[in-house]
């Protein structure tokens, strides 16, 4: 079976049959009211909001690492986990005794209270800032079993107006937007995240016959801080190694480079001999089934700016220009509103379609998905692929128009449309269209604003207000 296939087919489903956003928010709730009743003067000044947060998920709830940064107007945090689902998912899926495709999707116990407490710790930081910040990201990756991601986003302005009632708690689940994705960085990662924390605690031999086993020991025992002031090889290595920065580029199907800067530091305060120094590498890393396996260290000092080794072909300024675009574990998306109410509207248009017995009983195969696309004019895209169940149906005919069913389902999918925008007082967009295919065709409606608004007070009809666009073809 195809992870990525049962995830797309799956996650969608696994999040509304077991209940996750209310595993996770019931307690979030509790803190929010209860603890953040006080808040609203600046705590924690944007000079030190990364180290604010950070120590609060150490101190209150030994979180020991967490990420923090920002994009434009949204902070960002990367919480990475041992373990994010209960099931083992490559060992079920090689079992093929699945009967219960949501139950593999069920999170333990120990990361529903950590993503909790970090859901916390960001709600008490954002209430008590001087900085600027719109949206939240919060990214929870299982870096050593499945890959993959559980990803919460949430707009500043709706925690605050839940704490004070102005929504309902039911209003606010819908508001946010989670979803569960498929990481392949943090899989190719995992191989030199634990070479990194071999280094650290495992002993020489041991690093030797899991690394090294067909290279001389004083080749490399050196390069790692194996070996004392004299040159001579220490049975641990002297330097604790943090990680700064993984990235990775993949060169063939089964083959990835990944590169590595990690600081070494004296793990002995007195080792006045080791200071502090920022190392960078790049490792081959070969995928085989479901192992990945490192096969090769570069230090990138050894790189030439310019010729290639003869069995590597990289460069070091190759690597130093394409870096930047390598892939990463963790970045934080730069949330505009009209990005942000798109996905919304769409994961409320999937609850309509699925919940609506009119829905349900009239169409199969149902598919939709809400764009923003900022570009003048700023427009709204509703696309939809909803096949009637009665093949003589069609959605559209130049002789009778819009199909009463497909009607039924647009005036749904408006009315949602009209209260959400309203709701949060966005007015940057022009018109909604609505985008039908049907055979070869595209067919696209449009409903302007100023309409849309007649048709939320209920002054018009939707079908008085579409027009269909000469875009349609």
């Amino acid at each position: 079976m195809d992870l990525k296939a049962i995830f797309k087919n799956g996650a969608s489903r696994f999040l509304k049959k077991t209940g996750l956003p209310h595993l996770f928010f019931s307690g979030f709730f509790v803190f929010l009211l209860a603890a953040l009743s006080g808040c609203g003067s600046v705590t924690y000044p944007e000079a030190r909001l990364k180290e604010a947060l950070q120590e609060i998920a150490l101190k209150e709830y030994g979180i020991s690492h967490i990420e923090v940064e920002f994009e434009g107007t949204t902070l960002g945090v990367f919480l990475p986990l041992d373990k994010l689902f209960s099931t083992d998912l490559k060992e079920a899926l090689m079992s093929g005794k699945v009967t219960d495709m949501e139950s593999l999707f069920q999170p333990t116990e120990e990361a529903i209270n950590k993503v909790e407490d970090i859901l916390f710790s960001m709600s008490r930081v954002m209430l008590s800032t001087d900085k600027k910040i719109d949206f939240y990201y919060l990214q929870a990756t299982d870096v050593e079993n499945s890959g993959m991601d559980l990803t919460f986003v949430g707009q500043i302005d709706d925690l605050k107006r839940v704490r004070f009632w102005d929504i309902p708690r039911s209003e606010y689940r819908k508001r946010i937007i989670h979803d569960l994705h498929v990481n392949r960085a943090a899989l190719w990662h995992k191989p030199v995240r634990h070479f990194f924390k071999d280094l650290n605690e495992a002993t020489v031999s041991d690093v030797q016959n899991r690394y090294f086993q067909n290279t001389a020991q004083a080749k490399w025992a050196g390069e790692f801080f194996f070996t004392d002031t004299g040159g001579s090889v220490t049975p641990r290595g002297r330097a604790k190694w943090t990680i700064l920065d993984l990235r990775s580029i993949p060169i063939q199907d089964h083959d990835i480079v990944v590169y590595a800067k990690a600081e070494a530091g004296p793990k002995d305060p007195k080792d006045a001999g080791l200071k502090p120094k920022i190392m960078e590498y790049l490792f081959q890393v070969s995928i085989t089934g479901d192992t990945e396996k490192i096969r090769r260290i570069i230090p990138m000092a050894y790189l030439d700016d310019k010729a290639a080794m003869p069995d590597f072909s990289f460069t070091r300024a190759m690597v130093v220009s394409s870096l930047p675009n390598w892939e990463k574990e963790f970045k934080t998306p730069d949330i505009t509103t009209g990005d942000f109410l798109s996905r919304q509207l769409t994961r409320r248009f999937q609850m309509i379609a699925a919940e609506d017995e009119r829905i349900s009983n009239t169409f199969s195969s149902i598919k939709l998905v809400v764009r923003f696309e900022p570009k003048p004019p700023p427009f709204f895209l509703f696309t939809a692929v909803a096949s009637l169940q009665n093949p003589k149906a069609v959605a559209y005919s130049p002789e009778q128009g819009i199909h009463e069913d497909t009607l039924y389902f647009w005036d749904r999918v408006a009315r949602e449309f009209v209260e959400v925008l309203r709701s949060y007082s966005f007015q940057d967009y022009e018109f909604l269209k609505f985008q039908l295919s049907q055979g070869r065709k595209v067919l696209t409606w449009v409903a302007k604003r100023e309409d849309l608004e007649l048709f939320r007070r209920h002054k018009k009809s939707l079908r008085d207000i579409l027009v269909l666009s000469a875009e349609s073809h």
